[in-house]
């Protein structure tokens, strides 16, 4: 599985990726809004050969397709940036609804405000349509995280709901709001 975009490429993760992953992974702003992190060294590690265990689709890398400039310089073609997850719907197991997927997304803090996410869920939700049948896809985050939220309006989801105290965030419950994605077969 490889799906290029006009900057990036989504691939499988790598053994190798450990360092990158744990850029982003180990960032408390990265993980502001997350249920997980900000990782230790170890956990990113774990995270990687799970991700590996478990290959595409559920985890995906988002790399660049060439070097690219970030607030803290140039991030150089191939740097694992990000990356994307595919649950089953409601966070359950794949093989329970075929054609639904929960999305989750990361990307690393110098390159936030240059739309990654929003070309990096476009062309995953392509590629899951195409080449798995999936049809119908949910996102979920933080009401105070607008960013997200935007990324999920740009893909073409709809708001669907705010769920409270859905999720644990560092010890406190926290809402979520649901968005909603419908592809035409």
């Amino acid at each position: 599985m490889e799906v290029v975009t006009e900057r990036l490429v989504l691939r499988p993760f790598r053994e190798g990726d450990v360092d990158d992953v744990h850029l982003y992974a180990s960032d408390p702003a990265v993980c502001f809004f997350t249920d997980w992190g900000p990782n230790s060294r170890e956990e990113s590690e774990a995270f990687v050969s799970d991700a590996v265990a478990s290959g595409a689709p559920l985890n995906v890398a988002i790399t660049l397709a060439a070097d690219l400039l970030g607030a803290s310089g140039t991030v150089s073609a191939g740097t694992v940036i990000g990356g994307l997850s595919a649950f089953g719907a409601f966070r359950g197991p794949v093989i329970d609804h075929p054609e639904s997927r929960e999305l989750g997304w990361v990307v690393r803090r110098d390159l936030w405000g240059q739309r990654i996410a929003t070309e990096a869920v476009s062309a995953f939700v392509a590629w899951l349509a195409a080449a798995h049948g999936v049809r119908e896809f949910t996102a979920r985050c933080r009401p105070q995280n607008r960013s997200s939220s935007r990324v999920m309006e740009h893909v073409g989801m709809t708001y669907v709901e705010r769920v409270p105290n859905d999720v644990v965030i560092h010890g406190t419950p926290a809402d979520s709001e649901i968005y909603r994605l419908v592809v035409a077969r």
